[in-house]
């Protein structure tokens, strides 16, 4: 068992290291809302311990799409204050162990996500070198 799990790490590891920074923040979002989403399944379990371990990663990842904001775009602004917003808010549902205010949360997220698959379809084949050339 143990070494599938390692295989899974690896190949994980493998996945980011050969992202772009499109598909990064993708993965990022798309791990922020499967821990939230294990929070709420948490919650209403009534498993606080586990909630609480979920919910710290959201942050985690919160805090790590604001460390990767490049403040040159106006729109490094808006998802400043928007990333603030939620990690408010996953701060309150872990202190109020509120499952309720867990989907709002995953929705941004989403609608979001999507924003920026969005943008990735329209950069296919070039989104890296989009990215670069901007920089």
């Amino acid at each position: 068992m143990s070494a599938m799990v390692n295989s899974y790490q690896q190949y994980r590891k493998h996945d980011v290291l050969m992202a772009n920074p499109l598909e990064l923040i993708i993965m990022l979002y798309n791990g922020c809302i499967k821990k939230l989403k294990l929070a709420d399944i948490a919650i209403r379990e009534r498993n606080y311990e586990v909630s609480n371990l979920h919910l710290q990663k959201a942050q985690e990842i919160i805090i790590e799409l604001i460390n990767g904001l490049d403040f040159k775009y106006g729109i490094a602004n808006e998802l400043m204050a928007l990333y603030e917003f939620i990690n408010r808010q996953i701060i309150s549902v872990n202190i109020k162990k509120d499952a309720d205010g867990i989907q709002p949360l995953v929705e941004m997220l989403a609608a979001l996500r999507d924003s920026w698959m969005k943008v990735q379809k329209q950069h296919k084949g070039g989104a890296y070198q989009a990215y670069e050339s901007e920089s």
